[in-house]
């Protein structure tokens, strides 16, 4: 009987068994090739097709039993005989995968709670389908008779074997894991390392801006009050000047006010004056003597303007009397006293009214013309009161 595949080498690890298996150049590489061969392993094994595969045609391993790898009929060829010993465990399974670059090599993994047994079957399942796949000759093998032998190789190597190669792996494999966690460890504290470093950079950097964006807040803060401190006592400075310009304004309207009072008050005294001395003139052609409407006259003068006058005690002075030898004027001549005191008095150029003080009444105006006398004023001394003073009547004079 020829070869028709090639255990390259097994890997067995915790739970599983790995098998490098090359087909022989010249055998065929899926069972649709040699349907005979394949229909001997399923007469053999009738229960391979119920077993669950997923991945190819359907949910179980008779959908794709007709057309698949022969590697993939290995695998359940294996797991079926498993099954059967019983002392597998209650799960079974493996997976195939191809081999990239080598079209004729397969990776075959079983699960593999006793590796002794499982490399076993591995190496039945080989012996069946080489049986199956050239020609099918005698003798044909016996299913239940390579179960037993399974069996019976377990418990011939007793418990030992197995506990101490688990033994070994585990230690392996906790020696393994000890060293990764020690390089993972390691490595952890590195990163962590290099990340405290970095979080520290970036912490003093987030510090030193900190305290720059206070500064800043604080220096802006004092421009702030600055400009406020200035704008107020430049506001300040403002009100101030444009009271002092109110002032100025308003003790230049006073002053002006009070100059043009004073104008006017010099103006009015002077036309009372010059009205006065007019009057003065034409009432009184007698120097020696002053006469009640003269008096009058000086009392209706403004009281702003001038104070009444009052004659003094004065003797009256003698009167000269004429002569007699005195010549008598001629027919045609007049006398210049007489003249003056016959001849009409002029009649007054009307002065411009002034509404705030009262106007001069002459003794020529009629009662209904003259302007009524203030409540307060004194009445006018009687012609035998005045003839015992003599003297002139005084020029007004001014009131401040």
């Amino acid at each position: 009987m020829a070869q028709l595949m090639d255990i390259q080498r097994v890997e067995i690890g915790p739970e599983n068994l790995t098998a490098r298996v090359r087909m022989a150049d010249g055998a065929p590489l899926m069972t649709s090739e040699d349907l005979q061969g394949t229909t001997r392993v399923y007469r053999l094994l009738p229960h391979i097709i119920e077993h669950a595969c997923l991945g190819d045609a359907g949910d179980t391993f008779k959908a794709c039993m007709g057309n698949t790898e022969l590697a993939h009929l290995l695998e359940h060829v294996t797991v079926e005989l498993l099954a059967q010993t019983d002392i597998a465990g209650d799960i079974t399974s493996g997976r195939t995968f191809p081999i990239e670059g080598d079209p004729r090599s397969f990776d075959v993994e079983i699960s593999c709670k006793d590796d002794v047994l499982t490399v076993a079957a591995l190496l039945s399942a080989v012996w069946i389908l080489d049986w199956a796949y050239t020609d099918g000759g005698d003798p044909v093998p016996d299913v239940d008779a390579t179960v037993d032998g399974l069996r019976n190789l377990v418990a011939s190597l007793g418990d030992e074997p197995g506990t101490s190669y688990k033994e070994k792996v585990k230690g392996e494999i906790l020696a393994d894991v000890q060293r990764e966690y020690q390089e993972a460890l390691a490595m952890r504290e590195q990163e962590i390392a290099r990340r405290e470093e970095e979080i520290e950079v970036a912490r003093s950097e987030a510090e030193a801006a900190a305290r720059e964006r206070a500064e800043e807040r604080a220096r802006e803060r004092a421009r702030l009050e600055e400009e406020r401190r200035r704008a107020e006592e430049e506001a300040r400075a403002a009100q101030e000047a444009a009271r002092q310009e109110e002032e100025r304004a308003r003790r230049e309207q006073e002053e002006a006010a009070e100059a043009a009072r004073r104008a006017e008050e010099d103006r009015l005294f002077e036309e009372v004056a010059r009205e006065a001395e007019r009057r003065t003139t034409v009432l009184m052609p007698d120097e020696g003597r002053e006469s009640p409407e003269a008096v009058q006259a000086s009392r209706d003068l403004p009281d702003a303007a001038v104070i009444e006058w009052q004659p003094k005690d004065v003797a009256p002075e003698p009167q000269a009397e004429p002569e007699a030898d005195a010549p008598a004027p001629a027919a045609g001549e007049k006398d210049a006293t007489a003249t003056s005191e016959s001849a009409p008095e002029p009649e007054p150029e009307p002065e411009p009214e002034l509404e705030p003080e009262p106007r001069y009444a002459a003794p020529w105006e009629d009662e209904s013309e003259r302007p009524a006398a203030p409540t307060n004023a004194e009445p006018l001394p009687d012609a035998a009161d005045t003839s015992g003073s003599e003297g002139h009547i005084p020029g007004p004079q001014r009131v401040r």
